[in-house]
């Protein structure tokens, strides 16, 4: 079965990396981890930042994985960036009509 994993970047509070195929086989057992760190973060930082570049594979159940997330973190007032966006999430933001929702760095 494929893995993610959402790691904080070294010496950068509230920056994270995100590895591994973000899809709907990976998000049920990667969900309540990932929620737990983040919100420790959110605790400590008033921005984070989403690093995308080592994703592999991203499909609708990711897009939509992330859309909560920025949901969520929005409730919460915390600002929430997302970083080297693969070319696969953009199409399938854009097919879905939810591009506008991404914040983007």
């Amino acid at each position: 079965m494929p893995n993610i994993t959402v790691e904080q970047a070294d010496n950068e509070p509230g920056h994270f990396v995100l590895r591994g195929a973000l899809n709907r086989e990976t998000i049920p057992q990667f969900w309540p981890d990932c929620l737990a760190q983040l919100a420790q973060a959110q605790q400590n930082c008033d921005s984070l930042n989403l690093d995308l570049a080592e994703v592999e594979h991203i499909d609708t159940a990711g897009l939509a994985w992330l859309l909560n997330l920025l949901r969520d973190s929005k409730q919460q007032q915390t600002t929430f960036t997302l970083s080297h966006v693969p070319p696969t999430l953009l199409n399938l933001a854009k097919i879905s009509d939810v591009e506008a929702f991404l914040p983007l760095q």
